[in-house]
């Protein structure tokens, strides 16, 4: 369908392109050598979205701002050196990562407090779901799936795309078992990452062409459950006679017990440990965060002319709720929904006015 474009014509559109690339190349280094948030400004910002976890939230915010204003720092002095070429800037600069373990409950904010941060610096975010690298026979797929992704976040742009960060979600799914038919599902999946989070160049295929991609300043942030990982923690400090939170004593040894890779984890030095969200913290999701929910349906039934209102009572039975089908606060919009589903379907364009949910009204609802 593009044979009838002169040869002029398609040289004007790929000249275009290409100032179009260096334009968003200049912004994205020029926004991460403009970072100068300190972790507890970083740490603040995160305040508005994520409730609660105050000890993982300081580390993440130290972990991060000390990550991009390290990039930020080399990558400004590199380009003083190289006449404002980026693409040589980012190859010459040499900065330790700081890449981080998340462990912590269902729907606490690990996943979130990743995202948010990428969006607060201004850098291309993925999600990567590792349970769907898990089966035999896909383990060599999987980083060039994973770069692929990251290069779509930064716009085909591969040079922002090295600026990233990378969630891999679910890490523990891909913990190493004793069986050795599940060795390739579990270990092998592990052994697969380590040449991508190390940071090295990669080739991504994309079909006729091929494009060089480095992950040396990707930051990679790792989450998961980590299902009774305190168990093998507290029986290690119960054998040595250590006391205390088991958060605190957290080691290698315990993830590779767990049946993470040894060289992987070396490669995480930074350990967040999130918590189960208090009945507290799941009310003041719905009320104070401010990507809360519970304000979008207020919002929503606002522009029926609906005035959505909910006694502290119902707000309380919704995160106890929660709390019992143990999705956290990714559960409360599963289950604000289910309480308004009705009146959802039949209020707008029949009724205007207050619309108040008492807490007789949510049990109703979830019966």
């Amino acid at each position: 369908m593009y044979d009838h474009i002169s040869e002029q014509s398609r040289r004007r559109i790929l000249d275009k392109m290409e100032i179009m690339r260096q334009q968003q190349l200049n912004e994205a280094a020029q926004q991460i050598i403009e970072f100068a948030k300190t972790p507890v400004e970083l740490k603040a910002d995160l305040d508005r979205f994520i409730v609660g976890q105050e000890r993982g939230k300081k580390t993440m915010a130290t972990a991060i701002a000390f990550h991009y204003r390290r990039l930020g720092h080399a990558l400004k002095t590199a380009l003083a050196e190289n006449s404002k070429d980026i693409e040589q800037a980012l190859r010459q600069t040499r900065t330790p990562k700081a890449n981080i373990v998340l462990i912590g409950p269902t729907g606490c904010g690990k996943t979130y407090t990743a995202e948010v941060a990428s969006g607060l610096i201004g850098v291309p975010f993925v999600v990567e779901d590792m349970t769907k690298f898990s089966e035999t026979g896909y383990v060599g797929q999987n980083t060039g799936d994973i770069l692929i992704d990251l290069l779509v976040a930064a716009g085909g742009n591969p040079q922002v795309a090295q600026m990233g960060v990378v969630y891999l979600d679910e890490i523990d799914k891909i913990a190493g078992e004793a069986i050795a038919y599940r060795d390739v599902s579990g270990r092998g999946v592990q052994k697969g990452l380590l040449k991508l989070i190390e940071g090295v160049e990669n080739t991504v295929d994309l079909g006729r062409e091929r494009l060089s991609l480095s992950t040396r300043h990707v930051l990679f942030i790792a989450g998961g459950v980590f299902e009774k990982l305190d168990a093998i923690v507290q029986k290690r400090m119960d054998l040595h006679g250590f006391s205390g939170d088991w958060q605190d004593y957290l080691l290698t040894e315990d993830l590779v017990v767990f049946g993470m890779e040894r060289q992987l984890m070396g490669r995480f030095p930074v350990r967040v440990t999130y918590d189960m969200l208090t009945t507290q913290n799941l009310m003041d999701i719905l009320t104070q965060c401010e990507e809360s929910p519970l304000q979008a349906y207020i919002h929503d039934f606002k522009t029926w002319g609906i005035e959505l209102v909910f006694t502290a009572e119902a707000l309380k039975a919704i995160a106890l709720r929660s709390q019992q089908e143990r999705t956290g606060a990714r559960g409360l919009i599963s289950i604000l929904h289910r309480v308004l589903s009705e009146d959802m379907f039949r209020r707008p364009g029949s009724y205007t006015g207050l619309l108040q949910v008492d807490e007789g009204y949510v049990r109703r609802r979830l019966q």
